[in-house]
Order: structure tokens, then C-alpha cells, then sequence
């Protein structure tokens, strides 16, 4: 008898037509989030995110909803390293539908439930972890950020103050009262887009003002100041100062070039001159005196190296030149004033 059931068995794994060790099932809801970041701002907390593509192109694996969960530490409690810490006690602070149209990818979420906790929150330890479900329902593995200890919140800034200027965008603002000591981190977005979520700065400013030198020539940007409240990353910093928005189009001109020389050299006279140090510096153009007084180009072309040959020149006659720097500014490109002028008396080729 048992030699038939063990003949039955063996050709019930054979009609199964599979062999090998069991595998579980392949994952079929939502790839998880990315870079998720917590960092609180005054006395409340946001939650960033990336939102991945969907697993497959079928309409149930349209991305349906994204939700952001919380487990709160309070003061003076350690939080432990508990795997099923959100299973057990996490609790939905923030969800947003994904199935209307024009959901960025890069989502910010803010938790609005810190007022049901002691103290709003302030000194516990905050761990948010967010997924993302589907059509069906179907969940992402959970993300978790960094643990968020929050503080006590600070003020921002006052008024922040923007100016295009030839060097970069100059800021200044009005340091919050009441603060020993303030220090700053400054912000920057597009015109109409999102803010940065990392600091211009590389480290927290003890100033009220700042170059951004990294400002694109042509585009409108908008900032932001904040002051730290504690070291980061994760950030904790106060509310945003109001915003200041700038035009960063090109309306200044280059230097005029410096140490101009002309020598002759052979039938011609080549004209030399110090390289400016602009970053949208896109060349010079070089002129000479004409008998009535005026002055004309010797090309139409910008010319970009800081030296030029001019070999329309006449023995025994006497030519004055000048040099201007040029740069990229578009439609119109800014040129600058004169140079110091330079002459020279051609003589007969030795």
C-alpha cells in the first residue's frame, strides 16, 4: 500500500510539469519610492518623495495612490530598530490620489496630524516611511527616511531682498528678531517650479546676504531664506521668509579690456590685449580710427582671442586702435566700453 502512494505522488509532481525549489510569488504591485526625505519646517513637517513608474502597462497598474506613515517617539523615548514598526503602529498622516492628471514626480506631502501629540510634536523622535498602491490596490514596499527628532521651532527671516547684478544674484534679508546668533539657509526654484530641497549654501551663513553665482544668464528664478534651527541633514529649519523673485537677463556689460599693446610685425600690426575674466564672456571686437575721427570695425566677426593681425596697414602712416569685450547675452549681446587706446607708425619692412 505504501509503495502505491508513493507511486501516486511521484506522478503528481510529474503531471505538474514543474521542478526545482519553491520560489515565491514575483512582486506584482507598485515599484517602491525613491530618495524619500523628512525635514521640518517651523512647527510643522513635510515629507518628499519620487514616485517610480508603474510595474507593467496594464490599467490596473496605473499608479492609484500615494500614502505617507508615521511612528512617533516621544521625548526621551529611544526609538528601537522594529522592522514591523509600521505594521504595528504606523498610522496614515498624509495620502494624495495619483490618477489625476499632471501629478509631478517629485511629490511633497505635509504631515497635518502633528497636533495629536504632546506638545505638538516638538522633541519626539518622528519616523515617516511612504508607498505607493495601484489600480487594485496593490502596495509598493514601504520607504522609510532618516529618523526626524523635531525642535523647538524658530522664526524666518524678514524681507528678502533680490538684484541681478554682473557677478550673480546678490541677496539680503532682515534677520529674525529675537534669535542669538541666527544662521541661514538660502533656497532657489524656478520661476513657476518647485524649490530646491537642498540649500544653495553649502553650510549654514551667519550673514544676511549671499552671491549666487550659479544663476543661468536669461532665466527668472524665485528665493527663499530660512534660519536653522538645529544641524542637518535631515533639516530643521523655520518657515520660509517671503519670496523674492528675479529677472536674471544679462544687462551688464564686460570690462573693457586692459593692456592693450600694438607692435609691428612684418608688413602688419598685431594688436594684443589681457584675456577678460567674464564666465559669458564671448570675445572682442577691435576698431581703428578712421582720418574723419570715427571709429570702424576691422571685423565683423567677434573676435575671440585676445589678439588680432591687421594687416591692412601702410607703411609711413600712423593708425590708432582700441579694443571692446563682447559677451553672450541673447537676443542683443552687451558690449563693453573702449579699451585705452594704442598707436602705432608703420614702418618699412626691415
Amino acid at each position: 500500500m505504501s509503495r502505491l502512494i508513493l507511486t501516486l505522488a511521484l506522478l503528481s509532481l510529474l503531471a505538474c510539469g514543474k521542478t526545482g525549489p519553491l520560489r515565491p510569488p514575483a512582486p506584482r504591485g507598485p515599484f517602491p519610492p525613491a530618495d524619500v526625505q523628512a525635514r521640518q519646517l517651523g512647527d510643522g513637517v513635510e515629507v518628499a518623495f519620487s514616485l517610480p513608474k508603474p510595474r507593467g502597462d496594464a490599467k490596473s497598474q496605473a499608479l492609484g495612490r500615494a500614502e505617507v506613515l508615521r511612528v512617533a517617539y516621544p521625548r526621551g523615548v529611544p526609538p528601537p530598530t522594529d522592522p514591523d514598526a509600521f505594521r504595528l503602529r504606523g498610522e496614515i498622516v498624509a495620502q494624495l490620489d495619483l490618477t489625476a492628471a499632471g501629478v509631478a514626480r517629485r511629490l511633497v506631502l505635509p504631515d497635518t496630524g502633528l497636533g495629536s501629540l504632546a506638545d505638538k510634536g516638538i522633541g519626539w523622535t518622528l519616523r515617516y516611511g511612504v508607498r505607493v498602491k495601484d489600480q487594485k490596490g496593490r502596495s509598493s514596499p514601504l520607504v522609510v527616511a532618516h529618523d526626524l527628532e523635531t525642535v523647538g521651532p524658530k522664526p524666518p527671516p524678514g524681507e528678502i531682498r533680490a538684484e541681478a547684478t554682473a557677478d550673480g544674484i546678490r541677496l539680503s534679508w532682515n534677520a529674525p528678531d529675537g534669535v542669538d546668533e541666527p544662521r541661514f539657509n538660502v533656497y532657489r526654484g524656478p520661476y513657476a517650479g518647485m524649490l530646491s530641497e537642498r540649500p544653495l549654501n553649502l553650510q549654514p551663513l551667519e550673514g544676511t546676504d549671499y552671491l549666487d553665482t550659479t544663476a543661468t544668464v536669461g532665466e527668472r528664478y524665485r528665493y527663499v531664506v530660512r534660519t536653522v534651527a538645529a544641524e542637518g541633514p535631515p533639516y530643521r529649519e523655520s518657515g520660509s521668509s517671503p519670496v523674492a523673485d528675479v529677472d536674471a537677463s544679462d544687462r551688464f556689460a564686460p570690462a573693457p579690456p586692459a593692456g592693450l599693446v600694438v607692435v609691428q610685425e612684418g608688413k602688419a600690426v598685431r594688436l594684443l590685449w589681457n584675456p577678460g575674466a567674464e564666465p559669458d564672456l564671448d570675445g572682442y571686437r577691435v576698431y581703428r580710427r578712421l582720418p574723419d575721427g570715427s571709429w570702424a570695425a576691422l571685423s565683423t566677426d567677434v573676435v575671440r582671442q585676445p589678439s588680432y593681425l591687421d594687416a591692412a596697414v601702410t607703411p609711413g602712416e600712423t593708425f590708432v586702435y582700441r579694443v571692446t569685450a563682447v559677451d553672450r547675452a541673447s537676443p542683443a549681446p552687451n558690449e563693453s566700453g573702449p579699451s585705452e587706446e594704442a598707436s602705432i607708425q608703420v614702418g618699412n619692412e626691415p
